[in-house]
């Protein structure tokens, strides 16, 4: 990924304690919150990746979004009737143009 990059889709899988993909389809609420380089974490409204059986959220960048390079890390929560869900925290690289 690199510095600017708009349309970039992040899809994270929301799992049990079994690493079983959870039923998010009911979700009321589905946050991607990014960690820069500087330490600052943004929060971003996800949506359904497809039907939300297969755990999976996705949030896509728009412009403003990645605005520096070095070493992030994003994270998904997912409010449910059942009570709030936190997927793995995923790194991830950010270059900067030429």
């Amino acid at each position: 990924m690199f510095v600017g990059d708009i349309g970039t889709a992040i899809i994270l899988t929301v799992k049990d304690q079994d690493n079983v993909a959870v039923d998010i389809s009911p979700a009321t609420v589905m946050t991607v919150k990014f960690k820069k380089p500087d330490g600052s974490v943004t929060p971003r409204t996800a949506v359904l990746n497809t039907n939300g059986l297969d755990g999976k959220m996705k949030y896509v960048t728009i412009a403003g979004d990645i605005n520096m390079s070095g070493g992030w890390s994003c994270q998904g929560v997912v409010t449910l009737p059942t009570g709030t869900w936190t997927t793995s925290s995923t790194n991830f690289s950010v270059m900067s143009v030429l």
